[in-house]
């Protein structure tokens, strides 16, 4: 058991923090779910944490790519990777092949979203669905994390690839996004505070441990916070994630 201070701060943040993505996520697909059907494929899938939402699917097909993994969790992930790819602009599958794709939080590392929005278009039956979530005021989260897409921005890759867009709903609303950054701060603060020098460390490590023994009392108000904003769905100005629900358009031959 390991038991450095700053692995069991790990730890305890990991139990006594409310994860309000997680939870806005869960909402938003568990009422999505009984519409998804077919075949689809998950780019970005991770550990597959919303696999249960595709169990009425008739194939549940995944992306992962090697690069963001480390060694350690390598073989666990292969498990649950169909394919291995470099970036969502080459999938390995044929045109027209899919009922619908899910992309959760892969957009913003896309160095060319237009070209990946094409590609989905390739793979996707005439009619068939996208979901696709991704960060909107919220810290950058990886060396690769380049972008922040609008509401707007969405509409219009939607339009220049033949999607006609269902709906984009904000995560909550302005409290939502407040609580998301601040846990997010304090999961990150001991790497910011390792780069600080001696006095800005005393100073800062204060008013955070404070917070840290405050933590439970804060996730309970996070708790609050998501039962009064999980319906909260049209401030897409003050969100930190977006959630769009999309269709490749049918076009009818002459």
């Amino acid at each position: 058991m390991n038991l450095r201070p700053a692995n069991l701060l790990y730890k305890y943040l990991q139990i006594m923090q409310f994860d309000i993505h997680k939870a806005m996520m869960n909402y938003k697909l568990s009422k999505l779910s009984s519409g998804l059907n077919g075949r689809w494929l998950d780019i970005g899938a991770g550990d597959q944490p919303y696999k249960y939402y595709f169990l009425g699917c008739s194939e549940y097909l995944t992306t992962n790519t090697k690069r963001h993994y480390k060694q350690v969790d390598f073989e666990a992930i292969e498990k649950q990777t169909t394919f291995w790819i470099e970036d969502g602009k080459n999938l390995p599958l044929p045109d027209n092949s899919l009922d619908g794709v899910a992309c959760f939080q892969v957009l913003s590392v896309m160095d060319k979203p237009g070209e990946f929005f094409r590609e989905i278009k390739r793979v996707l039956k005439p009619g068939g669905k996208l979901l696709l979530t991704t960060d909107f005021i919220y810290p950058v989260w990886s060396t690769e994390d380049r972008y922040r897409h609008t509401a707007f921005n969405l509409q219009q890759l939607c339009a220049k690839n033949s999607f006609k867009v269902s709906s984009i709903e904000s995560f909550g609303g302005f409290a939502s996004t407040i609580y998301a950054i601040f846990m997010r701060y304090m999961r990150s603060f001991p790497e910011l505070w390792k780069q600080k020098k001696l006095l800005a460390k005393l100073l800062l490590a204060i008013p955070y441990l404070l917070f840290v023994l405050l933590l439970p009392i804060i996730s309970l108000k996070g708790m609050a916070i998501f039962g009064i904003e999980k319906n909260t769905v049209h401030n897409t100005d003050f969100t930190f994630n977006l959630l769009l629900v999309a269709e490749l358009e049918i076009v009818e031959s002459l």
